[in-house]
C-alpha cells in the first residue's frame, strides 16, 4: 500500500521579529517586481501591517517562505464591504506577480475560502491600489484565482482602490496540499450586519 506523504505547503503563524522580517521583505521585493511591470503596489502599507501586532500567517514551502497574508485588525470592514450582506474578515495578502508562478497565491486564496466557511464567514475582503495598468493585469489575475473585483472607490484618505471580495466555501483541496497549524489563522468575532 503507498503511503501519503506530507504536504509540500505549511500555514504557519508569523510571530517572530525575524519571520515577520522575512515577511515584509517578500512583500517589498513583489512590490519590485510589479514596479518593473507598471503596476503600482506600494509595499509601505503592507509591510507596516506585518510589522504591527496584526495577525500574520505565512505560506511555507518546504520551509521556505512562498507567500504571506495579514488581518486586518479589529471587526470594523471597510465601508465598501456593507454592500454584501453576511460576515466577513478584511485581508491584506502579497500579491500575486503578473506571468510569475501564481502557486502561492493560488493556495492562499483556496485556503483563505475555506478557513472563512469553516469559521461561519462568507466573504474574505481585499483592497488594491486601483489605476488603469493594474485594472488591465493584476485583476485580470486575481479574477482567474476566483477574487471579485468591485468598482473602484476612494478612502477616506483620498487613495482611490479597487474592493475585492472572495466567497468562503469549503475547498477540500488546500487540506490535501498544505498542513496548517491549529493557530495558522486565528479569526476574530465578526458578526452580520
Amino acid at each position: 500500500m503507498a503511503t501519503v506523504g506530507k504536504p509540500a505547503y505549511a500555514m504557519l503563524p508569523v510571530r517572530t521579529g525575524a519571520a515577520r522580517a522575512e515577511a515584509a521583505a517578500l512583500a517589498q521585493e513583489t512590490t519590485r517586481r510589479l514596479a518593473e511591470q507598471g503596476i503600482d503596489h506600494p509595499a509601505d502599507p503592507l509591510v507596516a501591517l506585518i510589522r504591527s501586532q496584526a495577525t500574520v500567517t505565512g505560506l511555507y514551502d518546504d520551509g521556505e517562505l512562498a507567500g504571506c497574508l495579514v488581518v486586518h485588525p479589529g471587526a470594523d470592514l471597510p465601508h465598501w464591504s456593507h454592500g454584501c450582506s453576511g460576515p466577513g474578515i478584511w485581508v491584506s495578502l502579497v500579491p500575486p506577480v503578473p506571468g510569475h508562478d501564481d502557486q502561492a497565491a493560488r493556495l492562499l486564496t483556496l485556503w483563505l475560502a475555506d478557513h472563512a466557511a469553516q469559521h461561519g464567514l462568507e466573504w474574505v475582503w481585499w483592497e488594491i491600489p486601483s489605476d488603469s495598468q493594474t485594472r488591465a493585469t493584476l485583476l485580470a489575475l486575481l479574477r482567474d484565482l476566483g477574487w471579485e473585483d468591485l468598482p473602484p472607490v476612494r478612502r477616506a484618505d483620498g487613495e482611490r482602490i479597487t474592493p475585492l471580495r472572495l466567497r468562503a466555501e469549503p475547498r477540500p483541496a488546500p487540506t490535501v496540499a498544505i498542513s496548517a497549524a491549529d493557530d495558522a489563522l486565528p479569526l476574530p468575532e465578526v458578526s452580520a450586519r
